[in-house]
């Protein structure tokens, strides 16, 4: 910008900021009517979901304390499922440690053993 367009911006917004009301009608109109032009012509902004065609119908049937209780639930089901799921992986991973212990050529009393269990649980928590 050059210092002409400056000037002239400056103009322009010193005239704004005293307000539409020393403003001829005709140029309040003239702006309010270009105003209305430059807003038909935008491109309006869309809200809501956007999972497929779910989430304009959930947004448009749903009230909005259902929509933050389908959310809710939706929360609640990946917490139970991430519950479930590391319960899972836990028992899996003590399967293999018996499966190990009971492969090998132990003696009874050694799975009698104090020291023994204590050893298991060691390793078992270094291994995590």
């Amino acid at each position: 910008m050059n210092d002409q367009d400056l000037k002239f911006a400056h103009k322009i917004r010193h005239i704004l900021d005293l307000g539409t009301e020393q403003l001829r009608p005709t140029a309040a109109q003239r702006l309010f009517e270009a105003r209305q032009q430059a807003l038909s012509h935008q491109k309006a902004a869309v809200g809501g979901l956007s999972l497929a065609s779910l989430g304009h119908f959930a947004s448009t049937t749903l009230p909005t304390y259902s929509r933050t209780l389908v959310a809710a639930l939706a929360l609640t089901v990946g917490v139970v499922f991430t519950y479930y799921w590391t319960n899972f992986e836990q028992a899996a991973e003590n399967e293999e440690v018996d499966s190990a212990l009971l492969a090998d050529d132990l003696p009874p009393a050694a799975f009698l053993d104090k020291g023994f269990q204590a050893w298991l649980e060691r390793s078992s928590q270094s291994s995590q």
